[in-house]
């Protein structure tokens, strides 16, 4: 970035938020709110996910096991198959 002046990402940040803004106005609202429903389901599945393996890592088996009836109830909402690999909870280091 040092070789594009402040003046020149400005200009690109005007253009892109104009074209975006051209963008939302072509669609209906019912184009947002199926599509942001959805988009928010998967958003909150990938959060809990990536939180369930911070506490497994962290051995908070408690809030592990609460993660893993959010993404079954996400994964249920949005009809995707859980990953078996996904809910194993054993440690294959421990002794």
């Amino acid at each position: 970035m040092d070789n594009i002046r402040e003046e020149n990402l400005k200009k690109l940040a005007r253009f892109i938020a104009e074209e975006l803004m051209n963008l939302a106005q072509e669609t209906s609202g019912d184009d947002w709110s199926t599509t942001n429903i959805k988009d928010h389901q998967v958003g909150e599945l990938a959060r809990c996910v990536t939180l369930m393996n911070l506490y497994l890592d962290r051995e908070e088996y408690e809030k592990c096991a609460i993660m893993k009836i959010r993404i079954m109830e996400l994964s249920d909402k949005l009809g995707l198959p859980i990953d078996p690999n996904l809910m194993n909870f054993e440690d294959e280091d421990e002794i």
